[in-house]
C-alpha cells in the first residue's frame, strides 16, 4: 500500500481505493496548460501549474505548491496550516481518456511522490483528486493573475472555500421578519406567528439544503430561525447551525448556541442548564425551572456571553414589570 503525502493528515474513515491505471494517449482531450488553485476565501492553499513538456516524462510538466503541513477530513474545511511553502515538481504524466494522472515528487526525498488525478469540468474549473486518499476531489479555477501561497495563516484556525463569502440577503429577509413580528411583546398573536414561523422555517432549510448558506452570519440568523421552532428536531437543528457559525469564526453566535441547548433541553424535559430561557405563564411570574442552576458557574456563563444568575433575576422582574405582573424576589 502507497504511503501517504507527508504534508496530509486526516481521519481515514473509509478502505483505500486504488485507481486502475489505463494507458496512455498522446491526444491531449482538453487544454488544461496554466495556472491552478485552490482557495479558502480570500486565501490561497494549492497552486498548481501545468507546463507542456518535451515528452520524455508525458505530455505535462509543472509543480504543486502549498503550506509544508494542513490537516482535512473532508477536503473542504481544512487547520492547522502551516508554513513553509513547499514546491513538489511533476516527473510523470499521462492522459487516460479525458484525465490527466501525473506524479510529484518531494524535492528533499525523491522516494517521497504522490499521484493525483485530474479531470477538467470547463476552461476554468478543474477537480483534483490524490490516488489512494478516499477524500472527496479538491476544485482548482484558475487564477486572474499569478497566484501564490498565502502565507497568512492563523494557528488554530479553520478555513474553508467560503470563507469571507457574502451573507445571503434571502436569510437576511426571513431573520428579519422572524424579529419584526416578535417586536410586539408581550402583546403577541402567537396563532399567527406560528403557522409564520412554520413557513420560515420551510424558507430557511430551502437554501440550507441548496447549499446557499455560506457566512457566519447566514447561520446565525438560520439558528434563530429553528429556535423558534416547534418540537425538539428544530431546536438541535437550532444547536447544529449555531455551532457552525461559530465554527466560521463567528462570535455573535455564542449565546445562541447556548440558548439552543438549554431550549432542547425543555423540549425533552430536562432542566436547562444556562438560564437563557424564560417561562411566562398566564398570570403568573417569569419562571426559568425546571433549570440546573449549578452546573454551570457564571465565570463560563460570561464566557458563552450569558448573563449570570444575578442578572436572570433581574430579567425576571424585567419581564414581570412589562406583564405588570407582582412577583417576590427570588434567590438565584
Amino acid at each position: 500500500m502507497r504511503r501517504l503525502p507527508r504534508f496530509l493528515s486526516f481521519i481515514v474513515l473509509a478502505v483505500l481505493v486504488v485507481t486502475p491505471q489505463g494507458s496512455s494517449t498522446a491526444q491531449v482531450p482538453q487544454d488544461v496548460t496554466g495556472q491552478w488553485m485552490l482557495q479558502l476565501g480570500r486565501r490561497t492553499l494549492f497552486v498548481l501549474v501545468l507546463e507542456p513538456s518535451n515528452g520524455q516524462a508525458g505530455p505535462i510538466t509543472g509543480s504543486m505548491s502549498r503550506p509544508a503541513h494542513f490537516t482535512t477530513a473532508d477536503a473542504v474545511s481544512f487547520s492547522d496550516v502551516q508554513g513553509p511553502t513547499e514546491v513538489d515538481r511533476i516527473v510523470a504524466s499521462r492522459w487516460e481518456g479525458n484525465v490527466l494522472s501525473f506524479t510529484t515528487q518531494n524535492p528533499k526525498d525523491a522516494s517521497d511522490k504522490t499521484i493525483y488525478r485530474l479531470t477538467p469540468k470547463d476552461k476554468d474549473d478543474v477537480q483534483l483528486r490524490i490516488e489512494g486518499v478516499p477524500l472527496p476531489p479538491l476544485t482548482f479555477v484558475r487564477p486572474q493573475g499569478d497566484a501564490t501561497v498565502s502565507q497568512d495563516w492563523h494557528s488554530g484556525q479553520r478555513y474553508s472555500p467560503d470563507d469571507d463569502a457574502p451573507s445571503n440577503p434571502a436569510m437576511k429577509k426571513i431573520f428579519d421578519e422572524d424579529q419584526r413580528v416578535r417586536l410586539s411583546y408581550p402583546n403577541i398573536d402567537w396563532p399567527s406567528v406560528n403557522k409564520s414561523d412554520a413557513i420560515r422555517r420551510t424558507e430557511t432549510m430551502k437554501l440550507l439544503t441548496d447549499g446557499a448558506l455560506h457566512s457566519g452570519e447566514d447561520f446565525t440568523w438560520a439558528a434563530h430561525i429553528f429556535q423558534h421552532g416547534s418540537g425538539p428536531d428544530d431546536f438541535l437543528l437550532a444547536h447544529t447551525l449555531a455551532i457552525v457559525a461559530v465554527r466560521k469564526g463567528y462570535s455573535d453566535a455564542t449565546w445562541i448556541a447556548s440558548a439552543t441547548l438549554d431550549r432542547y433541553l425543555q423540549s425533552i424535559k430536562q432542566p436547562q442548564i444556562y438560564g437563557t430561557q424564560f417561562i411566562t405563564p398566564d398570570g403568573k411570574p417569569t419562571a426559568q425551572d425546571p433549570y440546573n442552576r449549578v452546573l454551570i458557574p457564571d465565570a463560563l456563563r460570561r464566557q458563552l456571553e450569558v448573563p449570570d444568575l444575578a442578572a436572570q433575576q433581574t430579567q425576571r422582574q424585567q419581564y414581570d414589570t412589562q406583564r405588570h405582573i407582582g412577583s417576590k424576589d427570588e434567590k438565584p
